[in-house]
């Protein structure tokens, strides 16, 4: 007589032996799988440290950086150690560019025009000539290439170029002006207004990395959708008002705020042409900032972050501003 306790094995309670089996082989699966995610894992975070690091050293820091020392004192004098203001007095350097410093004051007038103008001039003339060449007209591609050459030559050459077309002994312009009104001697480089459009257009008409956006986006779009327009009775017109622009306006977007980043920090162009002159009256907010805090011989590190934070508030005011308008971050 066998004597114990008596244990059902699974056929007892109406399921095969065999099920045991498959529940080991899942779990070590199941193991194996968490294994390979984890080094994955690690994988991932080793090929983006290096990424991260450098953001950290090149952007943030210094961004964190210019911040904190726009609230001290900080020149030439002590260029060791920057002195905190106090709470009491630690927005005077923000008080000082708004009410005593006129060179800023010109700078931050100059570049909200050239921001304004860039979104005014430049991204229509793009849209348009974007428009123009989708339709594939005879030649379309060499002009499509002839407008991309400005953006791949570098603005200090552009620079160099227009400084050369300014010139008062040489220039273009100049010997232009001089056949058309003899004995005029029109400068541009030393007329306020005149110096202030000359690097305008140094800049403002070349716009091709963004035409070619804009073409790409065009050449996305579902050719179904013009034929469907066309067997309706649509003009070419009413389909690029109605069709084209509204599927564009994300990419409109984009290329608003890459033309109003480019009038935001210009620096190249006013540097090489004018110089910040005549009598200091083509200032940009960069060219300023250069001047300040590293370019004169009574160096003011602080007055030149102050006026880089509110570049960097103007930005992001920028970029909210136009986001806002083409609804860039949402599906129509």
């Amino acid at each position: 007589m066998k004597t114990g306790l008596f244990l059902p094995g699974p056929a007892a309670c109406g399921r095969p032996a065999a099920e045991e089996q498959p529940c080991t082989a899942l779990g070590g699966l199941g193991l194996k799988k968490r294994k390979w995610i984890t080094k994955r894992n690690g994988f991932i975070c080793v090929f983006l440290l290096p990424g991260i690091l450098l953001f950290i050293v090149i952007y943030a820091y210094p961004l964190v950086n210019i911040f904190f020392t726009s609230f001290c004192k900080w020149n030439y004098k002590n260029f060791i150690s920057p002195e905190f203001l106090g709470f009491g007095q630690m927005f005077d350097n923000y008080i000082k560019l708004f009410t005593v410093d006129a060179n800023f004051q010109r700078a931050l007038v100059n570049t909200i025009k050239w921001v304004a103008l860039t979104l005014v001039i430049q991204v229509p003339f793009t849209l348009l000539a974007a428009l123009v060449l989708s339709k594939k007209p005879k030649g379309w591609k060499l002009t499509r290439n002839v407008f991309v050459i400005p953006n791949i030559i570098s603005t200090a050459a552009i620079g160099l170029i227009f400084l050369n077309i300014y010139s008062p002994s040489r220039g273009i312009i100049t010997e232009l002006c001089n056949k058309i009104w003899p004995g005029s001697n029109i400068s541009v480089l030393a007329n306020e207004k005149f110096a202030f459009w000359g690097v305008t257009f140094s800049f403002i008409l070349f716009g091709g990395s963004l035409c070619l956006l804009l073409l790409t986006q065009i050449f996305s779009i579902d050719p179904g959708i013009y034929e469907a327009a066309r067997v309706d009775g649509a003009s070419s017109v009413q389909i690029d008002l109605r069709i084209t622009l509204p599927l564009l306006r994300p990419m409109i977007g984009t290329i608003a705020v890459m033309a109003a980043n480019y009038g935001l920090l210009l620096y190249n162009e006013v540097a090489l042409i004018t110089g910040g002159g005549p009598d200091n009256a083509t200032y940009s907010l960069s060219y300023y900032i250069y001047k300040t805090a590293l370019g004169s011989t009574k160096l003011n590190f602080a007055r030149g972050n102050t006026a880089g934070v509110i570049q960097f508030i103007l930005g992001i005011l920028m970029v909210g501003a136009i986001n806002k308008l083409f609804r860039t971050n949402k599906a129509d």
